[in-house]
């Protein structure tokens, strides 16, 4: 049975302007179930396809990952410092997400959460694709959907006729005086080649959180780095070669108090320790296009490497990852039917290292090969998609090796009604096979110690997402030219045999965990978690807009709970829900020199969760945007913003909570009134 909708829904239809499906992004054509739009996000362009200009991410001065999703109500990144956060879309953790960086997937934890939600400049982001529908071609891993961020070409830089160009940004943030600066050269090779390269810097000191007081080691340093090589025609031959480096550094507690959950200023139990966290990407996409409708081929390519190294230790975690896909879509006309069949393979093989200066050197396999077909029919007022998806996964688990096969189906289906409504449903499955455990805590698996499964052998971690709403699409309802969207979509995804680690100290073989134990060493337990856990919910979206001012909102209501209906609260590398969330956007190009912006983020009280879980407080923040160019073009931009006007304390509700020894649950808060500055310089 799906979420009650009784009572909060009538409140949320009231309370919402709400926000507006976009279309799909080019290079993954129809890659939602039924030709259903995913919500994108662009800096700079025009989302909604509506004539806004510099949406987003500009005017928001979107600085870190976090705060790409920073207007959208169905992404939500929880934990504060950005050594604890973690994404969460429709309630799903990223872990069970496939997040890729074009098209590089990111892969598993390093340590903890580190390594899933990437580091990555929001000023090279061309658009950022949030996809929670089912679909076949979506990659592995996608038990709750994916998410993809694309960065720019040279040619997206270029205005028309221009051979070169130049963009210099340097910006200041108040809540944690951050001082950021980039560089961005690009320019024409030819007729169809373009080159850039980048460099981007950003240093931050501990956070002042809402009311006054920092968080402690929420400070840290970040490098941006991307050589790009593409060329882009309009139809024949398309390529793109990128470089990539994200480094992250800064002085934070290693283990999980203070670290990965938890306010460090309550609940520290591990000194700072300096760490560097890197990432390093290596991409290769081809496209071919002809005028041919039965070629429309796409290959990519990518190595992606990531790294943590504890610097005191000279200790490291990291990550290798080679993988790709091939895929082409077939455009058909069979009568009065039209198809666009999409077939293709992906692969990826990933081997986690631990390096130790006084230990073994171990290494941890996986892989996956996946094949999908995907066909995506319009016929008259319906429009079908069907699909499936044949996965052969292998993981290594130290003692026991997760191994299989899995074939994912799926079926959508959306039905143009009358006067701009069309109703839609879908339903679609799909398995994890390479686990969500850290690599960095394979390391603690003992045969002796470590309870695996209860000797059974381990299943793939497998997913059932379906959902249904209604859609409205009207024009000059208000007043004449003004336009109009809503959406609301009821859903439920099913996650079951999410793999687990249980242990009440940490590492049953650390120190610490012996110390704690008379030193004798802990029974950890890794295993297949015994009961499914649903984020089942419904969303709300809409926008409407005339002329230069555009509003759109979004608006969630998630639970997480088990088969019979009761809490399960907030799970680390699962899910979880929260108070009902509401982003309320507004846009007003006031001038073709300034555009001013507003965004409420209203969450309501949690308080659906375990006895063994702390309520969480809703809260109301306010932001302010405004942009200004003297001389009504790009060569100069100046952009102040202010998140949190009123210095609201709060803590997001995917927040991980820990209990310290009074039985008192400690939060971490996140960051309060942020005045920013940016200074844009175009050449």
């Amino acid at each position: 049975m799906l979420h009650p909708m009784t009572g909060r829904l009538t409140g949320a239809l009231l309370a919402a302007a709400v926000t507006v499906p976009a279309t799909a992004a080019d290079d993954d054509r129809g890659s939602s179930a039924t030709g259903l739009s995913p919500v994108r996000v662009e800096a700079g362009g025009d989302p909604l396809e509506r004539g806004v200009e510099r949406e987003g991410l500009q005017r928001r001065q979107a600085s870190s990952s976090a705060e790409i999703f920073r207007g959208e109500a169905s992404a939500e990144v929880g934990g504060g410092s950005r050594n604890a956060q973690r994404l969460y879309l429709r309630g799903v953790e990223s872990s069970n997400l496939n997040v890729t960086v074009d098209g590089a997937r990111q892969g598993r934890n390093l340590h903890q959460h580190r390594g899933g939600l990437t580091g990555i400049d929001p000023d090279l982001l061309k658009a950022v694709e949030i996809d929670p529908r089912p679909a076949a071609d979506q990659g592995p891993g996608a038990l709750g959907g994916a998410v993809r961020f694309r960065t720019v070409d040279a040619q997206d830089l270029l205005a028309p006729g221009e051979d070169t160009g130049a963009r210099l940004r340097a910006g200041y943030a108040s809540a944690d005086d951050a001082e950021r600066g980039s560089t961005i050269l690009f320019g024409r090779l030819g007729n169809d080649w373009g080159a850039l390269a980048h460099i981007g810097a950003a240093n931050r000191d501990d956070y002042r959180v809402g009311g006054g007081g920092t968080m402690p080691y929420s400070g840290g340093r970040d490098r941006d780095y991307l050589v790009r090589l593409s060329r882009a025609p309009s139809t024949g031959h398309q390529l793109r070669l990128g470089v990539q480096r994200n480094t992250f550094e800064g002085d934070h507690p290693y283990g999980s108090w203070g670290s990965d959950f938890g306010d460090p200023r309550e609940t520290i139990r591990l000194e700072p320790i300096g760490q560097e966290m890197r990432r390093d990407t290596w991409t290769a996409e081809h496209r071919y296009s002809p005028a041919d409708p039965l070629v429309d081929w796409r290959t990519r390519l990518y190595r992606n490497d990531k790294r943590l190294e504890r610097q005191d230790e000279h200790t490291a975690i990291s990550a290798v990852e080679y993988g790709g896909d091939v895929r082409n879509t077939f455009t058909l006309e069979t009568g009065a039917a039209r198809h666009r069949l999409t077939a293709g393979v992906d692969y990826y093989t990933e081997d986690g290292r631990i390096e130790q200066a006084d230990g073994p050197r171990l290494s941890h396999q996986s892989r996956n090969l996946g094949a999908f077909l995907q066909d995506r029919v319009q016929w008259q007022r319906l429009r079908l998609s069907a699909g499936v998806r044949l996965d052969d996964y292998s993981t290594d688990l130290v003692e026991q090796d997760l191994d299989g096969e899995a074939v994912s189906p799926n079926l959508s289906a959306e039905l143009d009604l009358t006067a701009g409504w069309t109703a839609f449903a879908g339903y679609g499955e799909a398995v994890n096979g390479a686990g969500t455990l850290p690599i960095g805590w394979l390391q603690f698996i003992d045969a002796e110690n470590t309870n695996l499964n209860d000797g059974e052998p381990f299943q793939a971690e497998a997913s059932q997402r379906r959902e249904g709403g209604l859609r409205y699409q009207g024009r000059h309802l208000v007043t004449a030219g003004d336009r109009f969207d809503f959406e609301a979509t009821v859903f439920d995804t099913r996650i079951e045999h999410s793999i687990e680690r249980n242990d009440p100290w940490g590492s049953p073989l650390s120190p610490r965990a012996r110390s704690e134990n008379d030193g004798d060493p802990l029974i950890g337990e890794i295993r297949n978690r015994p009961e499914p856990v649903h984020l089942r919910g419904y969303e709300l979206r809409a926008a409407w807009g005339v002329g230069a001012y555009d509003t759109r909102a979004s608006f969630i209501s998630t639970d997480a709970v088990d088969d019979d209906g009761d809490p399960v609260g907030v799970t680390r590398r699962l899910g979880g829900g929260g108070g009902d969330r509401l982003v309320w956007d507004q846009r007003w190009a006031v001038h073709e020199t300034l555009t001013l912006g507003y965004t409420l983020t209203w969450v309501g009280d949690y308080t659906e969760v375990p006895d063994d879980e702390p309520e969480r407080d809703g809260y109301q923040l306010h932001d302010v945007q405004a942009q200004w160019r003297p001389w009504a073009d790009e060569r100069l931009t100046l952009a102040l913003a202010v998140n949190n006007l009123f210095d609201e304390a709060y803590v997001t509700h995917t927040s991980l909570a820990v209990e310290d020894a009074d039985g008192v649950f400690h939060l971490r808060e996140e960051p309060g009134r942020d005045v920013r500055l940016t200074g844009t310089l175009r050449f």
